[in-house]
């Protein structure tokens, strides 16, 4: 067999496929919520996140400028779109003018957050959790302030004497509860039945009336 044989019987490399910026994009991003699902910001490394993306290093940093910046992206942003255009929102409650739309509005509303922190679980209690200087920097820096625009947002549609920003955080934290229920326990309950009960809850409590139980 001559050298040209030889050469001619070599596995030939497959060439990375062409991806346009978004798109690679997209998958060194989904790559990152798996890294930073398993470690907190200090302890995934770059070079993980690279080889799940399936690129290299030098790639990874053509598209993020740092990890911080890339944790960003992959964390904390879905985070921030999950309650985005809350204002809007309070603006359609505004407009309803019936209870029973204000409730349909709500519940719509409701499931898509509940499906939302469903499925950002594994990354928000990471960051939350893992490291907690890491997780009071993320909730002041970057949670607090939206809750804080969702409560003057919300404002508008409260009984008076009702602390706005206490009632979002009351919100916030069920939403919370239900996505850990459902990733961490036994039972899966529809999240239109989960919404059903919240918007209940937040629209026309749950108690009985003492005079009827």
């Amino acid at each position: 067999m001559t050298e040209k044989d030889k050469t001619a019987e070599l596995p030939v490399k497959l060439r990375r496929a062409y991806l346009p910026a978004k798109e690679r994009r997209r998958l060194i991003i989904e790559a990152a919520q798996q890294v930073f699902a398993r470690s907190n910001l200090q302890g995934a490394r770059t070079r993980d996140i690279a080889k799940a993306a399936e690129v290299n290093q030098a790639t990874l940093f053509e598209h993020f400028e740092s990890k911080e910046a890339l944790f960003h992206a992959a964390v904390v942003e879905p985070l921030v779109e999950a309650v985005r255009g809350m204002n809007d929102r309070v603006q359609s409650y505004e407009a309803v003018g019936s209870l029973e739309g204000m409730r349909a509005l709500a519940q719509t509303t409701a499931q898509r957050q509940i499906a939302t922190m469903v499925e950002i679980f594994p990354l928000f209690t990471a960051a939350m959790f893992s490291d907690l200087e890491l997780g009071k920097k993320l909730y002041r820096e970057q949670i607090t302030p939206i809750l804080q625009e969702r409560a003057e947002a919300i404002g508008r549609l409260l009984k008076p004497g009702f602390d706005a920003r206490l009632i979002e955080v009351a919100v916030f934290g069920m939403i919370f509860a239900l996505a850990m229920d459902q990733t961490l326990g036994e039972e899966k309950v529809d999240l239109a039945v989960l919404a059903e009960h919240l918007t209940g809850i937040a629209i026309t409590g749950y108690a009985k009336d003492p005079g009827k139980a």
